[in-house]
């Protein structure tokens, strides 16, 4: 039975010796098994190749050729190996490898397909259509390529691959800002563009015989006077039949294709080319492009815009395995699990095969087109195998047909997409044109026929529009097969610009404080009105502050609207990408249907771990009543003590001094010390820092007047409130002593920072005597009980409460009363139950006495927390999980089940 493999990290200097000593074996059958048994001992770190899952000449019964057939090396659930003997040529081998490959059952399939012939190397990640060739004399620079293999982690072998696409991308845009540099840009320049990328592609996969362009751009003349001129013919050529073709065409021109399609069709003005911009054009003409991801052709269009351009359009390009995210449990977990059980049922693969041409995948902010192009080359495999497995049991093993009833079902017609750029809106049209076309090459390597599809007649629906001034129904009709998808713009309601501000009125018209939605949640409510009228589905991927905070409470009340539920959610993570400048931005995912579709699926959220199967899943994307916490003047728990903010100076800081500033003010005025108090804000509870306020409340007038001090700080305060906009904060002007706004306790408080960082366990408090101020960026709260306040918002149901329904500012908690505090669902509290959590607090604030010096950061980090006030936080948090009828080892999402229960059960006016 094969076990987990450890990965090593293998060694560089054990590939160089492995390849040293293998450089002269040529012959297969002698030395393939050693060559593969020494290079997983030496290599790899395997000491027992059956304990590992590796099987020499494993049987398949192809389902290509119908025969029992032999795979060399089979390494379960890491790799499929074909090796041959030195010269023989590795395209064979390739087809022969993937051939083993669908042969396999679903769930069998490695991920990656080794090719070797003892000199040469070939790696192919199936997955994501990407081949790396290198000698075995390279095996030493490669040998990261296999420790990534082995973990079954990609990234480091992408890595690479993203390097080199993004080497294209940047070739693409000098060549464009040449363009730009000699007065060429708009739409003309555009279409210029992408006319190029289509006719790269070409040259290097086969659309016509390689290097046919480049032979054409190389003829030009240096000082690029003839090239605008070429360039104009052949764009015409391609818009034309080869029968309807000028007899005296040059040489040249002759073997290029009847393209159509609409790509050569509009008649643009000549760009004349100089010698600079011949180079740059030369330069892109030589790279070659026959494996580049259509997907990096985002980071393309993000090389070619400016960087306020991308900001305005909230453009973020996305990686291929973000994009998988959605687009895994959206769609495809479901139709590979139905591959999977119709292996051995020809009429339920048949029905498959048709389901598979109702499908439509639609992304209403499609931008350079990822999702879609990621969609279909996942569509593609699956058909793929499908064909083929079904070939096999019809019996026609000779040959796979792909017209007529074998024809392929999936085609670009079946995809849709809304663009407000007309840029991205051209590369979107053209990845997944040319996405098809590698599809179409892979097909034609695994079965050795091919479908041709020129002159083009499929293209990908997409629309360059707004997609919220838009009727979504115009463009395509929604129906069961229908699944919408994307990475709408993310933009909070401060940065949107004027039109985004227009758009997003239009969209969410009356509902309730909508405008302080962030911009995202236009699609969502559109898509939620989408799929209300059919059986279709809808993942998106959003900034998480629209699961966090105000949002929830203000999105739900539009999408309730059309009976929505959450049928699948990532939570917060880091969603970087793969552009220029490496983007990261904290999201989350949630996929949604209306109430009455059955998506025949558990229902799960994901996430820093596994994803856990839920009953239902509610608007913060936890296991819990379907509720949400609006802004509560009051707290809804009669136990809970009422909180307030600190005070407010609104001085541009002049009532206020650090150690230093007060020490010197002092030094020239000793009347000042009387009126400096203590001023505490989240950092200056969290790490003991001193600073302090004038805190003129009670002062007599004669104090101030005879303090040259305190006059002229003053002074400063009065001139900044009367320079104010605000006229509330102008009135403040005639009392520049007194804080604009005081709500300072006036007995022994609770003090709670605002900001907390989501690495604490407990959120930061502490209490304070009422000499000390508490300044803005503190919550207040004040009783005859402050140990039972501090067991409150200390408590671990608290910061469990906190971490699902507060805001954020990046990763940071934004604790607010309203929203945070107000809503927390305390159980009725007994007297005595309060004298004995109150008890248990003063145990944690003992605890915390007990080290003196040691800041509240120090006492709660990660490492450095002492034993003694673990404990007492222990009996702390035992006694109120035992409130909602939990034990002390409940874990995270039982405890947040259990208050957002506790929650409902207080609100019931709020279900939703």
């Amino acid at each position: 039975m094969a076990t987990e493999l450890k990965t090593p990290e293998l060694s560089r200097s054990a590939a160089a010796a492995f390849a040293d000593k293998w450089k002269s074996y040529t012959d297969e059958k002698q030395h393939a098994r050693g060559f593969w048994s020494e290079f997983f001992r030496a290599l790899c770190g395997v000491d027992d190749e059956e304990i590992a899952g590796i099987e020499y000449e494993k049987r398949v019964k192809s389902t290509i050729s119908g025969n029992q057939e032999y795979i060399d090396v089979y390494w379960k659930n890491v790799a499929l190996i074909e090796h041959k003997s030195a010269g023989e040529n590795l395209d064979k081998a390739e087809l022969q490898a993937r051939g083993y490959w669908l042969s396999l059952p679903p769930g069998y399939r490695p991920k990656t397909i080794i090719i070797s012939d003892f000199l040469n190397f070939r790696l192919i990640d199936v997955a994501l259509n990407r081949t790396h060739d290198f000698p075995l004399s390279k095996l030493p620079e490669n040998i990261h390529r296999f420790e990534a293999i082995i973990s079954g982690n990609r990234t480091r072998i992408s890595e690479e691959e993203i390097t080199v696409d993004q080497v294209a991308a940047k070739l693409m845009a000098n060549l464009y800002l040449e363009l730009e540099d000699h007065g060429f840009e708009g739409h003309e320049t555009s279409i210029f563009l992408i006319r190029i990328l289509f006719l790269l592609f070409g040259d290097d996969t086969g659309m016509w015989a390689k290097n046919t362009f480049l032979k054409l751009v190389m003829g030009t003349k240096e000082d690029g006077s003839d090239v605008g001129l070429k360039l104009d013919t052949l764009f015409e050529v391609l818009n034309t039949p080869e029968d309807k073709r000028p007899k005296a065409l040059g040489e040249e021109f002759k073997p290029f294709p009847y393209v159509n399609g609409g790509i050569f069709a509009e008649k643009i003005s000549v760009i004349d080319f100089n010698k600079k911009m011949r180079v740059a054009f030369v330069e892109v003409a030589n790279y070659d492009w026959t494996t580049i991801n259509p997907t990096i052709f985002g980071s393309l269009f993000q090389l070619i815009k400016n960087k306020e351009a991308r900001r305005e359009l909230g453009e973020h390009y996305t990686s291929e395995e973000n994009i998988n995210k959605i687009v895994y449990p959206l769609f495809l977990d479901e139709l590979q699990e139905r591959l999977a059980a119709a292996w051995n049922n020809k009429k339920e693969l048949k029905k498959l095969r048709q389901d598979l041409a109702k499908i439509k995948i639609f992304d209403p902010a499609c931008g350079c087109g990822n999702f879609l192009v990621v969609s279909y080359r996942h569509l593609r495999q699956l058909e793929l195998e499908l064909i083929v497995r079904l070939n096999n049991l019809e019996g026609s093993q000779d040959s796979i047909q792909l017209d007529g009833s074998m024809g392929l079902s999936i085609t670009l017609n079946q995809f849709y997409g809304l663009e407000i750029e007309e840029w991205p809106a051209q590369v979107a049209r053209m990845a997944l044109f040319l996405t098809d076309h590698q599809e179409n090459l892979r097909l034609e390597r695994i079965t050795g026929a091919t479908h041709n599809r020129f002159p083009i007649k499929d293209f990908a629906n997409i629309v360059n529009v707004n997609a919220l001034e838009t009727d979504w129904s115009s463009v395509l009709q929604a129906d069961e097969s229908t699944y919408v998808l994307g990475n709408p713009p993310f933009l909070g309601h401060k940065e949107r610009n004027e039109l985004q501000a227009n758009d997003h009125t239009l969209v969410w018209q009356d509902v309730n404080a909508s405008g302080t939605l962030d911009f995202v949640t236009c699609w969502f409510l559109l898509a939620a009105k989408f799929v209300s009228k059919s059986k279709s589905r809808a993942a998106f991927v959003s900034t998480n502050s629209i699961s966090q905070g105000r949002q929830p409470d203000v999105l739900w009340q539009g999408l309730n609207r059309f009976d929505i539920k959450i049928d699948f959610a990532y939570q917060s993570f880091r969603w970087s990408n793969e552009s220029s400048g490496q983007a990261i931005v904290t999201c989350v995912i949630i996929g949604f249907s209306a109430k009455n579709v059955d998506t025949k699926r558990k229902l799960w959220v994901r996430g820093t771990h596994e994803a856990i199967l839920v009953e239902q899943i509610n608007p913060y994307l936890v296991d819990g009543p379907q509720v949400t916490t609006p802004s509560r003047k009051a707290p809804i728990s009669k136990s809970i003590t009422p909180a307030n903010y600190g005070s407010m100076a609104i001085d541009d800081g002049h009532l206020i001094f650090d150690a230093e500033e007060a020490a010197a003010a002092q030094s020239k005025d000793k009347s000042v010390g009387a009126f400096l108090s203590r001023i505490i804000g989240g950092r200056e509870m969290l790490y003991n820092e001193m600073r302090y306020c004038l805190w003129l409340v009670s002062a007599n007038p004669k104090d101030i007047t005879n303090s040259s001090v305190i006059q002229e700080r003053l002074k400063r305060v009065a001139e900044f409130r009367k320079s104010s906009s605000r006229a509330a904060t102008q009135k403040l002007a005639t009392t520049p002593g007194l804080f604009g706004e005081n709500r300072q306790p006036s007995s022994p408080y609770v003090a709670l920072a605002k900001v907390s960082s989501e690495k604490r366990a407990y959120l930061p408090a502490d209490v304070f005597n009422s000499n000390v101020i508490a300044s803005g960026s503190i919550l207040t709260i004040c009783s005859d009980s402050p140990a039972f306040d501090f067991a409150i918002v200390c408590s671990k149901p608290m910061s469990i409460w906190n971490s699902a329904v507060s805001g954020r500012m990046k990763t940071d908690f934004q604790i607010s009363v309203e929203i945070t505090y107000n809503n927390f669902p305390l159980p009725k509290i007994a007297t005595q139950q309060k004298n004995e959590i109150a008890t248990l607090a003063e145990k944690v604030l003992d605890a915390r006495k007990s080290f003196s010096g040691a800041t509240i950061a120090e006492l709660y980090g990660d490492v450095s927390m002492p034993k003694a006030l673990q404990t007492a936080h222990h009996e702390l948090d035992k006694y109120m999980l035992s409130l909602y009828g939990l034990k002390v080892n409940a874990t995270d999402t039982q405890i947040l089940k259990a208050l957002f229960e506790a929650y409902a059960a207080l609100s019931d006016d709020m279900l939703i």
